[in-house]
């Protein structure tokens, strides 16, 4: 059984075997609207920007569910060493994603330095601004929401899918999910993951893109500059256990060299695979260890 909702400027898709009760998929749709209310950054009520506001010292009380992905990424900050950073919003600003997508052209401003320490820090619902920088959830925020619902879900369907905008998160009592992996630029399908559990991350720095004069700017930023990434990858895919993993992982794999991927990315998510593809559509798998043949 398959049914969809739009959320998160995504079309999201909930794929079980048996049927989703009326009264379960009505709280799963309030659910995603709360996401879309409280965890925008275009929304100037939404408590992302009431937290964007806040002054040095001040404190604001916040959903559970927003306290809870906020202290995850507040440890994947720390824990990567800012390759991951969900405090870029001031750097996107200025790399002229300033509007909701699509758009085709910007202009740039002047960009401070990204934050080298949590803006904010997190006590229960308790959000207290500690520093200077700006909240922007991006992909961590939509694999959360994908992943809560999941967790509720599993209770009562013994498989089940969840596709959001290029992350699925997956479970299955019996037979493995075969997922597709799709070219950026003429999505056909290049590859295919087999998932019994686990989750998926595909993140192309060709889809968000836009013209500042000659340039192309795009909305995956480095966590240390706060400028696009320049990588000769164009795409990489991360499975891992959970998809907070997984959509940490593409970040950081765009920023990496192939050494540092083994030192520390694999470090950090030792059951993590990557699928790297770069603008000829040459494509390289990595687990630990080194470069591995795709198997999904």
């Amino acid at each position: 059984m398959e049914r969809q909702l739009y959320s998160m400027h995504n079309n999201i898709r909930f794929i079980t075997n048996q049927r989703i009760e009326e009264k379960e998929w009505q709280d799963i749709e309030q659910f995603f609207h709360y996401v879309d209310r409280q965890w925008s950054r275009f929304s100037s009520s939404s408590e992302v920007s009431q937290l964007n506001q806040l002054l040095i010292g001040q404190t604001l009380t916040v959903s559970l569910p927003l306290a809870r992905l906020l202290q995850r990424a507040i440890r994947y900050f720390e824990q990567t060493e800012h390759y991951f950073s969900p405090f870029l919003l001031d750097q996107q600003r200025a790399n002229g994603y300033d509007r909701s997508f699509p758009f085709r052209r910007a202009v740039e401003s002047e960009m401070n330095l990204p934050p080298e320490i949590s803006p904010f820090l997190v006590e229960g619902c308790e959000v207290t601004r500690v520093g200077g920088g700006t909240i922007d959830l991006g992909g961590i925020g939509k694999g959360a929401a994908a992943m809560m619902v999941a967790q509720r879900l599993r209770k009562n369907q013994p498989r089940g899918l969840i596709e959001a905008g290029g992350d699925v998160i997956a479970w299955s009592d019996g037979e493995p999910w075969k997922i597709a992996i799709t070219d950026p630029g003429t999505e056909a399908e290049i590859a295919e993951v087999r998932l019994r559990q686990g989750a998926v991350a595909t993140s192309s720095r060709l889809y968000r893109s836009w013209k500042v004069g000659e340039r192309t700017n795009h909305h995956l930023l480095s966590g240390k500059t706060g400028r696009p990434i320049e990588s000769r990858f164009v795409q990489v895919t991360a499975s891992a256990p959970q998809l907070y993993e997984a959509e940490v992982m593409t970040k950081l794999a765009f920023q990496m060299t192939e050494a540092e991927r083994q030192d520390k990315l694999f470090k950090w998510f030792p059951n993590g695979r990557l699928l790297l593809m770069d603008a000829s559509g040459k494509m390289v798998a990595e687990e630990k260890g080194g470069q591995a043949i795709w198997t999904g």
